[in-house]
């Protein structure tokens, strides 16, 4: 009873939404988009079909377009109501197409809403803020760190021969190599 007392006399943390946003978390996991490139105006999406393939819940159909100069996405489509929000897809992207946005906001109350294609994805990529994760970014941060340097090897090679040659050698049986050399 005394729990209940405390909580009664806290005051609310509702948010009044719409008229008041939440600010969401640098690493928040929202709706996917399809983004463009920005110096050329094409979309990113080549058609690889990486994403569709790594998908758990097999909600992305791609279907590939070939072209002279690169291939496209002929057909992108995404059942966000099934989607379980991985970010497994943003991972595997090659040229960071697919990003996952700082937004939900896509409430709705018929289901074939959220079955998205390509030029809704392209829309909500334009539309709201996006993530801090891309395809690239999440790469660089889960490879492993480069070997030093060949010159700050060399360098640390004859500090650490001069302890070994001050450590006593112990008596070990001569090889033949060693015998026909004395």
């Amino acid at each position: 009873m005394g729990i209940t007392f405390l909580n009664f006399l806290r005051k609310p943390v509702t948010v009044h939404y719409p008229e008041v946003k939440r600010v969401y978390p640098d690493r928040f996991r929202g709706v996917l988009a399809l983004t463009y490139d920005k110096e050329t105006g094409e979309e990113n999406c080549i058609g690889c079909r990486l994403c569709e393939y790594i998908c758990p819940p097999q909600v992305i159909k791609v279907e590939m377009l070939k072209a002279e100069k690169r291939n496209f996405a002929k057909v992108f489509t995404l059942e966000l109501y099934a989607c379980e929000f991985c970010e497994l897809c943003v991972q595997v992207c090659p040229t960071d197409a697919i990003i996952m946005m700082k937004s939900f906001d896509l409430a709705t109350s018929d289901r074939r809403e959220l079955l998205l294609d390509k030029d809704r994805l392209h829309t909500i990529g334009l539309q709201f803020e996006p993530s801090w994760a891309t395809g690239t970014g999440l790469r660089d941060m889960q490879t492993p760190p480069k070997a030093a340097p060949v010159e700050h090897a060399k360098a640390e090679a004859p500090a650490a021969a001069a302890p070994a040659a001050k450590t006593p050698a112990t008596s070990a049986p001569a090889t033949s190599t060693e015998a026909k050399a004395e």
